[in-house]
């Protein structure tokens, strides 16, 4: 008599599905250990070819070559790379400053005061985050750059000084408008996890609104405020398409457009100084995020919680002041979104944006036929929602079992994996990429089979970006009770049994989250395929770039429209569906 039949006459009334089978012990564990080694390989694996490439003589795909640092020396003897150092150093200083200031002050009035409208500006400060960047980019420079449409109006029609988009501090700006939501979401979310008991007792104290603010609850998102700063500063460091499409007029270059204007037009094809400076941008954030880790820890003892639960908060009176920042808030969002998102619809729909003419003696349908017509621009579109579709889909399916692994197993190496899950993120784009070029030409097979198709560039965005699916869902399985798990194994479940009949089914929601979360992310990211794409191979953002620099803007407008269109639409779907799967 067998195992399983021992056990369905000793407990008749249990599932079938949890009568564990006998061969279910190690090829779970054999199972778990490749999930593990997928995931580490796809993270780690692009960047060891990538520090290998910067300490040879020669481009890896040259014979002949010998271990040296001399790809450094070569890059610290240029002067236009130390310029871009400069450069980059001080536009993330003054995002960071900006990003962080502004989060901090819309999180504390959205959720800590009674400003009007702080509902719908919750939601609505969160734009820049699902617009397409280089979208967003092209709306305000049509509209705010040196021969922008507004520009010219306040210079001509208000006599007023202008601002120089074209500038670092005028990319600073626009930088920090797209990074703002980051450090608001940051220290939103520790606002909800605390109570406003110190608070409540400051102003029965006699405390005014800004000595309340300044005095207690600024002293509470201290270690939100930095983590947020961290993070706003690292991403600053890797900015790619700000500085190649605003920074030309002022000849300014940042650290990547530095790297990706040496790769592709120097003279010697893929030379190792780039490889060189990709490694010292890797240690540089790779340090930034064991900071941040470190001040997410620390974070925790900032936490003040009482009877009465987290969250539940008396709004302070802003009084005479309440409509003014009402107004502010809502201008805010008006100019550096809505308005930026107007100008990139009428931007697509005339044959010049321009003060000299009314923009209804401009119409035309030249630009959507355009896309319409055009076989690189419908072939961009049609591989963006292919990687998207199936990129998103294996991301979340892998991601979900690699966070089974890591938080509800007994695998060896499974507390090595969060840290690799969460890594990808904070490394920048630019350099995935160039990392992925060289596995792809070193690594053969499968580097032959990816290295010419659209899978190479899903490969290149799905592990990029695989960080976002991590963090919906972990979350989401920290909430279900391990009795869950206890209680299937001492009936003689096995893990796999459990992750499929138990966790996966209740982590629904979160797995829907995560895929639309992907689907976004990996339409509107671009960086690192960069090196990676080739004619047959366009994805919608570096299409977006390429034609932008070929100076026609109409049609890359029209595509931004289409990009915004097609995230709309997923958002709205996606959001019902969720919210149907969490009532059924």
């Amino acid at each position: 008599m067998t195992t399983n039949t021992l056990d369905r006459a000793r407990w008749p009334d249990r599932p079938r599905w949890l009568v564990r089978s006998p061969r279910s012990l190690g090829p779970a564990s054999a199972a778990q250990g490749l999930i593990w080694a997928l995931v580490v390989v796809l993270v780690v694996g692009p960047l060891v070819p990538l520090i290998y490439a910067s300490l040879r003589s020669k481009p890896l795909y040259l014979p002949g070559a010998a271990f040296t640092f001399d790809a450094y020396s070569t890059l610290f003897a240029d002067p236009a790379f130390w310029e871009a150092v400069k450069n980059t150093v001080l536009f993330a200083l003054l995002t960071t400053v900006l990003a962080v200031a502004g989060g901090t002050a819309f999180a504390i009035l959205c959720n800590r005061t009674n400003l009007p409208g702080r509902k719908v500006y919750a939601v609505l400060l969160l734009a820049p985050i699902v617009i397409p960047p280089l979208g967003l980019i092209v709306g305000w420079l049509a509209l705010y750059g040196q021969s922008g449409y507004i520009t010219g109006l306040v210079a001509d029609v208000l006599h007023l000084p202008v601002w120089n988009l074209s500038s670092i501090p005028g990319m600073a700006v626009l930088a920090a408008a797209v990074a703002l939501p980051i450090a608001f979401l940051t220290c939103q979310a520790a606002l909800a996890g605390t109570d406003s008991s110190l608070e409540d007792a400051a102003r029965s104290a006699g405390a005014s609104p800004p000595q309340v603010i300044r005095r207690v609850t600024l002293p509470i998102l201290r270690p939100a405020i930095l983590n947020s700063a961290v993070l706003i500063f690292a991403l600053a460091l890797e900015v790619l398409g700000l500085p190649l499409i605003l920074g030309p007029p002022a000849n300014i270059d940042f650290y990547a457009s530095y790297l990706y204007k040496s790769w592709t037009n120097n003279v010697l094809p893929d030379p190792p100084f780039v490889s060189a400076g990709a490694v010292l941008l890797l240690v540089v954030v790779s340090v930034l995020l064991l900071i941040r880790m470190r001040l997410l820890g620390s974070e925790q003892r900032f936490v003040v919680t009482s009877t009465r639960g987290g969250g539940a908060y008396r709004p302070m009176d802003l009084r005479r002041w309440r409509w003014p920042l009402g107004v502010t808030v809502g201008a805010f969002i008006t100019i550096t979104s809505i308005i930026p998102l107007l100008g990139l619809v009428l931007m697509s729909s005339v044959k010049a944006l321009t003060r000299l003419q009314p923009p209804w003696e401009l119409l035309t349908t030249d630009n959507w036929n355009q896309v319409a017509t055009d076989v690189t621009l419908r072939r961009a579109i049609t591989n963006s929602l292919l990687i998207a579709l199936v990129g998103g889909a294996l991301t979340v399916v892998l991601i979900a079992i690699a966070t089974l692994i890591a938080h509800r197993s007994g695998f060896f190496l499974r507390r090595t994996l969060a840290p690799v899950l969460v890594y990808p993120r904070a490394v920048p784009g630019i350099i995935l990429g160039i990392g992925f070029f060289w596995s792809y030409l070193l690594v053969n097979p499968p580097g032959g089979f990816v290295r010419n198709n659209i899978w190479g560039e899903l490969i290149a965005l799905s592990v990029r970006n695989l960080t976002l699916a991590y963090i919906v869902i972990y979350p989401s399985l920290a909430r279900i009770n391990g009795e869950f798990d206890r209680a299937a194994r001492a009936a003689g479940a096995g893990w796999w049994t459990i992750a499929r009949r138990i966790l996966l089914p209740i982590l629904r929601p979160a797995l829907l989250a995560a895929f639309v979360l992907m689907f976004v992310t990996l339409l509107n990211d671009y960086d690192p395929v960069v090196f990676l794409q080739k004619p047959g191979t366009e994805i919608i953002g570096v299409t977006m770039l390429q034609y932008f620099q070929r100076g026609v803007p109409g049609p890359v407008a029209a595509l931004a429209v289409v990009q915004i269109f097609i995230v709309a639409v997923v958002l709205a779907v996606g959001w019902r569906a969720i919210t149907r799967v969490r009532h059924a």
